[in-house]
Order: C-alpha cells, then structure tokens, then sequence
C-alpha cells in the first residue's frame, strides 16, 4: 500500500469513526492526566530540592550532632584557612511573658535556634524590619515568627523570657531558608545570637539540641576535601557530615517512595483506561467488519487493513493523550492550593514538559498495546463475508493469542517499572493487578450468567428486564466490573486506613493516654514538678529517668562497620543520640517476645524493641557498648520485646535493668494527663518555675497529626479517584457502543406502553445491579489491603468500619446507574417509529 492511499484512507475512515472518538479518548485522558499529575508533582519537588540544595543546608558543608562538636573540628580554620565558618544551635524550648501580679504569664513551645555571625552562607531569612539577622540578634534581643507573636500575644519591641533570661522581640521572620514545610510543626520559630542563649543557660540543660558547624568552601574539589577531613576527623561518628548535593536525604527519599507509589497508583488509571480503549476499539470494529470484508475484496490485504486501523487508534490515542495532558497540566496548576502546607511555596511548576512527554508516551503505548488484539482479529475479516454475513474473522492461532497476551504483560511490567524504577515492585504491582483482574473477571462471569438464569424466575417486570440485559452475551459486564472494582478499592482503602488511624487517636486519648510529656526535668526539680502536676488535677503521672548516650560498638563492631554490613537506611538508628532508662520492671505495653526478664541485681542486661534491634543489627546475647558522655558502657541483650507505640504511654527502644546508670549525667522524662482547661496554666507555671522543662502536648500535636492525614489523604483519594472515573468512562463507552441497540429496545418498550420514567427505571436497575456487584467486589478488596496495612504493616488494632464499607458500596450503585442513565439519554430521546423504520 502507498503512502498516498494509506492517507487517503485514514481521513475517509476517520470521518465515520467520530462516534467512536469520545469513549475512545475519554478513557485514555483520565489515565495521562493522572500520570501527567504525579511525574510533574515527583519531578517539580526534585527540582525545587535539587536547585535549593545550598539553601536548604545553607552551606557547603555542615557537620551535625546532638551533643557539643568535637574539638578536633576546630583545626579546620587552620587546615583549610579560606574556608568560611558559622555555628547553628537547635532544640526546643518553652518561651514565655514575663509575670505580672505575681500569676505566671502566656507560655508557648518554640523551635529555637541559635546562630552565630555569618548564618547562612547561603539563602536570606526574609524579616521585618528588613535588617541582616546579626543586626538584630543582640544578646539581649530575639526574631520570632508572626505565630509565636499571636500565641503570647505581645509585639515587637516587647519583652518576652527564654529560659532564665529576658530578651527583646527585635523583628520578625517571615521565611527562612532550609525550612522545608512538613504539615507538622512542634512551635513556631525563635532565632538568638550564641551570647543570648549563653545568658538563657539553656544550652548545658540536657535538652535534645543539635549542634551544627556550617563550612563555605572557595569550589566544588575543596568541599570535597573538606567533607572527608571532617569524616575522618570526628571520632566514632560523634558528627554527621553532610554536603549541600546531600541536603535532604530523607526528604528525597520519602519523596521518592511517595512519587512511585503515586505513580503506580496513576498507572493503574491508565491501565484501565487502556481497557476502555480495547472496548471500545472492539465495538467500533464490529460494527464495520463488513466494511472490511468489502475492502478485502477489492484488494486490501490483512497488513493493509492491520495498517490503516492502527493508523486510526494512533491518532485518536494522540487525542486522548493531548486532552490528558492538559487536564493534568491543570491539576498541577491546582495542586498547590489543594495541598497547602505540605510543599514548599513555588515549588510546584505546572508546565512540566518532561511529566507531559511521559504522560503522552505512556497514554500512546497502553492505547496500542490494548488495541492490538481487536486489531488483530479485524485485519483477519476474510473476504467471504460479503455473500455470508455469519462469517466470522478467522479464529487466533494458539501461537498468536499467547504472543499478544505476552506482549500486553510485558507492556505492563515495563510501564509499572517505568513509572516505580525498581522492577521488583513492576513484578508485584502486575502479579496483584492481574490476581485482582482474575477476581473480578471471574465473579463478573458467574454474576452475569446467574442473573440471566435469575431472570426467569423474578415476577417484578423492571428486575427481570435488568437481570436479562445483565446476562446478555455482549453485555460487557467484565470490563465494566472489573474497572468500576478497582476504582472503589483504590479511594475505599485510602478512607478506611485514614479512618483506623483517626478511630485509633480519638480511642486512645485522651481516655487512656497522657495529654502531655515533660522533657529536661533535672534530678532536683522532679519532686517540685510532680506536686505542681498533681495539684493541677494531673493524673497517670508517671516518671522514669533519661540518660543520654552514643551507640560505640554492637557485637565488637563499630559504627562504620555496622552501617557497611546493614546498609545506609540503618544509620539513623546507629548515629542518632541514644536514650537510655533504667526500670526494675518493663511498662505494661511492652511484651517480651524473646528471652526473659531482668534477673535480680545489676549485672548488665539491656531489653531492646524488637523492630530497633533489626536496625542495629542487634540479637538475644548481643553485648552493646554505649559512650555515656565519654564513659563506656557494655550491656547485654537479654530480652526482645514488642512495644504498642499506639496507647502514646511512656515507652522507650533501650531499658537497661537498675544498678548501673545511676551516677551517669541524666534527666527525667515525665508524663501526665491533664484536664483540657488546665493544661495551659500549667505550661505557664512551669515556665515561669522551671525555665528549662520544655512540655510538650499530645492534644497540640495529635491534631497537627489529623490535619496532615487528611491533606495527604485528600491527595491519594484524589489520584485514586482517576481511576474511578476511568471505570466510567468505560462504563459509557460501553453504552456508547451499544446505542443503537438500546435506541431499538427502548423503542419496543415505548411501542409496548412503558412510559420514558418506566424505562428509566429499567436502566437504573441495570447498571444499578452493575454498581452493586463492582461495589461489593471493590469494598470486599479495600478491605482485605486495608487489613494488612493497619493490621500488618502499621500493627494497629483492625476493626471493620462496617458504615465506609456500605457507604463505599451504595456510592458505587447510586454513581453508577446514575451514569448508565445519562449515557442512554440520546436513547431515550429517540422516537418508536423513526427507530423501528431505522431512520
């Protein structure tokens, strides 16, 4: 065939193939604009850390710790002289109104940080008044956010006491670089010069702080060098170092598990669009099948026929996928407003050409890879059809059928890799998409073939014209099933894992749980405080000691060795600040799953959280040596044991048995419930008393939790909803393909005396049985998934949130014949008589 006659071809083909167009192109924009939506949100928030990098550590090099940093890090101004140097200090802190007739003023927790001339190297905290940040930062002046102003109710230029020290509000900060927005937050900002939090005599209380020395190198080779003096010149890790091309490693990392699970998520939309392409390829393709036999009588070969039809399905998947891309660049556009709070001002770009080239590229292979079967089974119309219209194409060698079916897994497979980067999850995520198609596929069959046996013997005429049109050979029932179902799973999972985590808060707290915690509390001020809980109404007032220490060796491995044998995921676990107590007995939620419990008199044993000794690399008999501020320590791994993080009841990864941490440095951790109208007269009274006690609210941050799951939750749902709207838009494909047939049986209703409501009524039945099988089967998956992320993987109590269920399930109903409604509207407009006479 010539170029010439193939165009020829396309174009007068094309104009009878509109009717085929919407369906077609519908179900393929819903998946792009999906895919479209998550590559350009996964590759903005890459960039926008990418570019940043500098302005998020604020430096070249920083070296980080909880404690003091090392002396030795000190020879860096004489080791690399043109190398620039600033200090941060970070913890949290109560900050307070100075008290006024003899009654403790407002208190609020604040994020404090203190920095020294110089900070940062690079990015500008933007404040008021628009002064450098060491103009303000006197030692007796401080630079608050808008929020802690609002909280204490005072104003710039008011005086304001931070731990045993008054200072003066100079300014305040509005935005400051390297704070990335989490959705949660412990206070907000307070900034001060090292010389006022030396006056504050916070710095030496034992609070958790995180030193940090920040390194500007003249170029890139030096900073290299720079990084790796520091590594080596920090003994046992007592440092973190980290270069600007790190800043954010965590934050990467969690972005990109989130991108590819959402990106998965979005595949699946594109998928079952892909099944509404198929569909409708094959009803547009039957109806033209005598077409083609005509064609093959004048001389079209198979290839010919093979080539001008998939030819059609490019360009309507070009469509489809334009229309895709679109949509989602608009959602791009949104998703800032839509998911305020959780990402950094301007870091969403909604034109996003690489998202859009993925998207269309995406959308066009799922479109030919899905097609191709009816493609294949046209091209093989045989000529003798046009004397014999019962003739039909000819049947797939085995060789054939298995090769396409081949080929459309493999498609899968390497789009899921594609859209995830690791071929292990591409494996799983297309062995459960093809388990839970098989379900579906399977229950949709034995639906459809029960309800035409049931239809015979149901007496209400409107049920048994439902159940008959549900049974019918070309009812596609499968694919509508089978789409619909995943759609419900998708957004049903997502409500019910939301909803557990909400139950599980409000069942917890605060009827069993402490409202509040109290860190820093020194070995002389326990007593004053606990009589200052207990007159406040405090109750389930417990205390248990804090010592403060570094992970040296585990088994006679050092930290280096230990992070080379269990990976860089396990450094957290082996380089962060350890914190140890030490109790006679283990707390009511912990149960012992290996070994015994402690043995009477001090003989070293250590009981570890099961999951945290994984991370250390730690078993039952593993000694452990820990530096307890320059003293070490052996303990030995005695028990394993399981802790329920969930009751939020003071519950620790290390407890050592009593007898050996007694003279070590330490504080006291204490928890209580509080009634809710005395918990901030009992902040201020503290601040005012004990300057040092930071108190932290469980409510406060319970409900930053709530807010955060429901803004992350509000974007899954709403990826996940693609899907659903890709079930129906294969839904109306569907219908769409049987118009005419439909346009005859409303006709013959109409001519037997149904009314046009009667006849709805009908329709609704039918797709409303539709909705309810998908309905069912989508809830019935949601729950077993939901079960294993609440139940196995988060190991949280699981209960069956019966009212999300049903409601997920009448959802699907209501939508659903609502839908099949709409969608035969032409048909029910249609008058009998032009219908009957085929006009």
């Amino acid at each position: 065939m010539s170029p010439g006659l193939l165009l020829r071809l396309l174009v007068r083909e094309g104009r009878g193939a509109r009717s085929r167009l919407l369906p077609f192109v519908a179900s393929l924009a819903i998946g792009v604009a999906a895919v479209v939506l998550v590559a350009g949100l996964g590759d903005s928030l890459v960039r926008s850390l990418r570019l940043e990098a500098r302005p998020l550590l604020g430096a070249d090099v920083v070296a980080r710790s909880a404690r003091p940093l090392p002396p030795a890090l000190d020879e860096v101004a004489t080791r690399f002289p043109e190398v620039g140097r600033a200090t941060s200090v970070d913890f949290l802190t109560m900050v307070a109104v100075p008290a006024a007739d003899e009654r403790p003023g407002r208190s609020a927790m604040a994020e404090l940080k203190a920095v020294s001339p110089g900070w940062p190297f690079y990015g500008v905290p933007t404040l008021e008044p628009a002064r450098p940040l060491t103009d303000l930062l006197d030692p007796e002046g401080v630079v608050v956010e808008p929020a802690l102003l609002e909280r204490l109710g005072v104003h710039v230029g008011d005086e304001v006491r931070v731990g045993g020290a008054a200072f003066t509000v100079r300014g305040v900060v509005t935005a400051e670089p390297g704070r990335v927005p989490s959705g949660l937050s412990t206070g907000p900002r307070l900034f001060l010069g090292l010389e006022g939090l030396a006056r504050s005599g916070l710095g030496d209380t034992g609070a958790r702080i995180t030193w940090r020395a920040l390194y500007h190198a003249p170029d890139e080779a030096r900073a290299a060098e720079l990084a790796a003096w520091l590594t080596s010149a920090a003994p046992d890790g007592a440092a973190t170092v980290e270069r600007w091309s790190d800043a954010q490693p965590s934050t990467r990392r969690s972005l990109e598990r989130t991108t590819s699970w959402l990106g998965l998520v979005a595949l699946l939309s594109l998928i079952v669009g892909g099944v509404g392409v198929a569909q409708s390829t094959r009803a547009w393709l039957a109806r033209r099948l005598d077409a083609l036999a005509v064609q093959r009588c004048l001389g079209l070969t198979s290839r010919d026929l093979l080539l001008v039809s998939l030819g059609q399905t490019f360009v309507f998947a070009l469509a489809g996928s334009a229309l895709g891309a679109v949509v989602g660049t608009g959602a791009l556009a949104l998703a800032p407003y839509a998911l305020a709070g959780l990402l950094p001002p301007g870091a969403v770009v909604p034109w996003q050409p690489a998202a859009i080239a993925r998207g269309v590229a995406s959308g066009l292979a799922v479109a030919l890879v899905f097609a191709a079967q009816p493609l294949d089974r046209a091209s093989r119309v045989p000529p003798l059809r046009v004397l014999r219209r019962d003739v039909e194409p000819l049947p797939e060698p085995p060789g054939r059928r298995v090769a396409l079916a081949g080929g459309l897994g493999g498609a899968v497979f390497a789009l899921a890799w594609f859209q995830s980067g690791d071929p292990w999850v591409a494996a799983a995520f297309g062995a459960g998409l093809l388990g839970v198609a098989a379900v579906g596929a399977v229950t949709a069959g034995a639906f459809a073939a029960g309800a035409a046996r049931l239809a015979h013997h149901v007496s209400p005429w409107w049920l048994r014209h439902g159940l008959a049109s549900l049974g019918r050979p070309d009812a596609a029932v499968v694919p509508a099933v089978v789409s619909l179902a995943l759609g419900v799973l998708v957004v049903t999972t997502t409500v019910l894992v939301e909803r557990r985590l909400f139950a599980q808060v409000a069942d917890e707290f605060p009827t069993h749980a402490p409202s509040a915690f109290l860190v820093d509390v020194q070995s002389d001020q326990r007593e004053g405080v606990t009589t200052l809980l207990r007159e406040a109404g405090g109750t389930r007032l417990e205390a248990a000691p804090m010592v403060v220490a570094r992970l040296a060796a585990v088994d006679g491995l050092g930290i280096d060795a230990l992070v080379a044998a269990h990976g860089p995921d396990s450094r957290w676990a082996l380089t962060r600040e350890q914190r140890l107590t030490y109790l006679p007995t283990l707390p009511a939620s912990n149960t012992i799953v290996e070994g015994a419990p402690f043995t009477p008199g001090p003989s070293g044993e250590l009981s570890l959280e099961v999951r945290y000794a994984e991370s250390l690399g730690a078993k039952l008999g593993s000694v452990v040596r820990f530096d307890v501020q320059g003293v070490e320590v052996e303990l030995t791994v005695t028990s394993l044991r399981t802790v329920s993080w969930e009751t939020f009841d003071m519950n620790f990864f290390l407890i050592a048995e009593p007898g050996l941490l007694e003279d070590a440095p330490q504080s006291t951790l204490v928890t209580v419930q509080l009634p809710v109208d005395r918990e901030a007269a009992v902040q201020d009274a503290l601040v005012a008393g004990y300057p040092n006690v930071t108190l932290i609210s469980v409510r406060n941050l319970l409900g930053q939790v709530r807010g955060l799951l429901e803004r992350v939750g509000f974007g899954i749902r709403a990826v996940g909803a693609f899907t659903a709207a890709a079930g129906i838009a294969i839904l109306m494909s569907g219908v769409a393909a049987d118009a005419v047939r439909q346009a005859r049986k409303v006709a013959l209703l109409k001519t037997l005396g149904t009314t046009r409501a009667g006849v709805v009524g009908l329709f609704a039945v039918e797709y409303g049985l539709l909705g309810l099988l998908a309905g069912a089967l989508g809830a019935g998956g949601a729950w077993a998934l939901s079960w294993v992320v609440v139940a196995r993987w988060m190991h949280l109590p699981w209960r069956t949130d019966a009212p999300a269920l049903l409601a997920a399930v009448s959802s699907a109903v209501v939508l659903t014949a609502l839908v099949g409604v709409l969608a035969n509207t032409r048909a029910l407009r249609a008058r009998p008589a032009e219908v009957l006479r085929g006009e």
